[in-house]
């Protein structure tokens, strides 16, 4: 199933950016366009209204950046692009993914993410699913004003990614422990899980 969904989701993904990102060109365009008539004789736009016109090229700007974001999170694009991402790349990226998750629930998110550190692991997609899965665990399992602690270390020839959070014993409704478990076991990645801990051991690159 986690095959199938990994298999899947860079095919929709890719789909959505480019049906996404017409419009949004097509915005920045024509706000261009309306900027060019909104000039007085002297070529210049009245400053509220500049102000406005500003604003909405912030927007559109914000929104492309989030949707190119999205898709390079789900491997969009080519492959060996995508397996240079390090570890440490890959867990940051997946925090910014979780952001709204985060904000949603009235979290905070603190994370000690050591630069440059890789795994060895040949599956890109499995890379993502483990860290993405191991911080949307923590995030499920809080109460709305907890804290989620996430730090990644290099020791040794290991790479240790330990997410912590101040839920109970209880398990959230998703299969995310079962399938970082499953996951773990078949591309030789050491996952324990404990309460409010998770620890994921790579062997480091």
């Amino acid at each position: 199933m986690i095959a199938a969904s990994q298999a899947v989701a860079p095919v929709l993904v890719e789909g959505l950016l480019h049906d996404a990102r017409n419009p949004l060109n097509a915005l920045a365009i024509n706000l261009e366009v309306l900027n060019e008539k909104l000039k007085d004789e002297q070529g210049a736009v009245d400053p509220a209204l500049e102000k406005n016109l500003r604003a909405m090229r912030e927007q559109v700007f914000k929104a492309d950046l989030i949707l190119r974001t999205y898709a390079e999170f789900l491997a969009v694009g080519s492959p060996a692009m995508q397996s240079e991402l390090t570890l440490s790349e890959v867990l940051e990226r997946a925090l910014e993914m979780l952001v709204f998750e985060a904000r949603r629930r009235g979290m905070k998110v603190k994370a000690d993410v050591e630069k440059g550190v890789a795994a060895r692991l040949d599956d890109p997609g499995a890379l993502r699913f483990l860290a993405y899965h191991a911080v949307l665990r923590a995030l499920a399992r809080s109460e709305k004003g907890g804290e989620v602690q996430v730090s990644l270390r290099r020791a040794g020839d290991q790479a240790l990614l330990r997410v912590q959070d101040d839920g109970g014993d209880d398990e959230p409704a998703l299969p995310s422990r079962e399938a970082m478990e499953a996951l773990g076991r078949a591309r030789s990645v050491e996952v324990s899980v404990h309460g409010g801990r998770c620890e994921l051991v790579f062997k480091a690159g």
